[in-house]
């Protein structure tokens, strides 16, 4: 990641109010390579199956329940989520900052769950998440608008918990409904 993208995240992070220390030293660009070791471990229906509940628990209680101070308890502690130009964030405490971070800027977020299904130890979910933005988020000041857009997420899960996950939102969309941007394809 450019030095300028790494500053950023970490001056959206810090305006959105997540004190994420060290958000900047820690966004890297991670690619979602599979470990050798993981590829050996055998996965059953069942383990499938508790993976893609663990996600459902977490989008419900963090997100749809408000529960921002939650999300750590769904995290490994070296887990990443990586939002492709946004940025790489490291580590239990700063994701979890994130996402406390997202709930305290649309207090009435929600996310509807349109697709999930796993394989192995991997749960992707498709999304459309909604809400008012009430505070900063990423640098975005509030806007007061309500915001939706739609998200192809992919989750990696080891031990029960979150390990990685790849956000793949629809950052048009954001722009556009706060006001920050418009597309010029969008009427």
């Amino acid at each position: 990641m450019r030095k300028l993208q790494r500053a950023a995240v970490a001056a959206a992070l810090t305006a959105a109010g997540l004190g994420v220390a060290g958000a900047a030293a820690n966004a890297t660009t991670a690619a979602p390579g599979h470990s050798s070791q993981a590829a050996t471990v055998s996965w059953s229906a069942g383990s499938v199956r508790v993976n893609e509940r663990v996600v459902e628990a977490f989008l419900q209680d963090v997100i749809n329940e408000h529960h921002g101070n939650h999300a750590a308890n769904y995290l490994n502690p070296g887990m990443q989520w990586s939002g492709g130009t946004v940025g790489t964030i490291t580590g239990r405490a700063n994701v979890a900052g994130l996402f406390a971070g997202v709930v305290a800027a649309f207090p009435d977020a929600h996310i509807t769950i349109d697709d999930i299904f796993g394989q192995a130890d991997q749960v992707v979910v498709r999304v459309v998440v909604s809400g008012t933005q009430e505070g900063a988020i990423l640098g975005i000041p509030a806007s007061g608008r309500h915001v939706q857009w739609d998200g192809v997420d992919v989750y990696r899960l080891s031990h029960g918990k979150i390990s990685n996950i790849w956000a793949g939102d629809d950052w048009t969309a954001i722009l556009n409904d706060t006001g920050t941007y418009k597309a010029p394809w969008i009427p």
